[in-house]
C-alpha cells in the first residue's frame, strides 16, 4: 500500500465523503415527504367531547395532512374541509401514526368511521357524500363512544375552502 498517496489526496477524499453524506441526507429527507406548515386550529365538539383540530382546507394542506408527524396529542386531530360534498377517500402514505377518520356530511353528521394503519396505501372512503373528515388517534372514536350518526360540531366559518 502507498500511504503517501492516501495522505496526498486526503483533503479531496474528505471533501468527497462530506459532499456524498450531505447529498444522501437531502435524498433521505425528501424521500420522507413533505412536512405540514403550521395550520390554523379550532376548538370543536365531537358529540360531547371538545377537540382541538387543525384545519386542512386548501389543496396542499389536505394533500399533506398528518404526513411525517410522529405523534398527535390525545384530544387533537386534523379536520379536512373539502370543496364539495362527494365521496372522499384517504390513504396513509408517509403517515407515521395509526389514525381513525370520521367522514361527515355538510351538516356534520358522521357517515362512517374508518381505521387507518400507518404507512399503508390502502384507500379509505366515505360511505356517502362527505364535506368533512376528522382524523384522530387510532381508537379515539371508539374509546369515546362516538359512532355513525353522531355530529361534528364545526363553526360555520370553517366550512369554506381556500383554494
Amino acid at each position: 500500500m502507498h500511504f503517501d498517496r492516501l495522505e496526498k489526496y486526503s483533503g479531496a477524499l474528505r471533501l468527497t465523503i462530506a459532499t456524498t453524506a450531505l447529498g444522501l441526507t437531502a435524498c433521505v429527507s425528501n424521500a420522507a415527504g413533505p412536512l405540514q406548515t403550521q395550520l390554523p386550529a379550532i376548538q370543536m365538539r365531537v358529540g360531547e367531547y371538545t377537540v382541538k383540530a387543525e384545519i386542512a382546507n386548501t389543496d396542499s394542506s389536505r394533500q399533506i395532512g398528518l404526513m411525517n408527524r410522529r405523534e398527535l396529542d390525545h384530544n387533537s386531530g386534523m379536520l379536512f374541509v373539502f370543496r364539495r360534498s362527494e365521496t372522499q377517500c384517504m390513504w396513509m402514505k408517509n403517515t407515521l401514526i395509526d389514525l381513525d377518520v370520521a367522514f361527515a356530511d355538510s351538516s356534520g353528521k358522521i357517515l362512517n368511521i374508518e381505521q387507518m394503519k400507518a404507512g399503508t396505501t390502502d384507500i379509505h372512503c366515505s360511505s356517502g357524500n362527505a364535506k368533512l373528515a376528522l382524523e384522530m388517534n387510532r381508537d379515539w372514536f371508539s374509546k369515546h363512544g362516538i359512532e355513525t350518526g353522531e355530529k361534528l360540531h364545526v363553526p360555520e366559518r370553517v366550512m369554506e375552502t381556500k383554494e
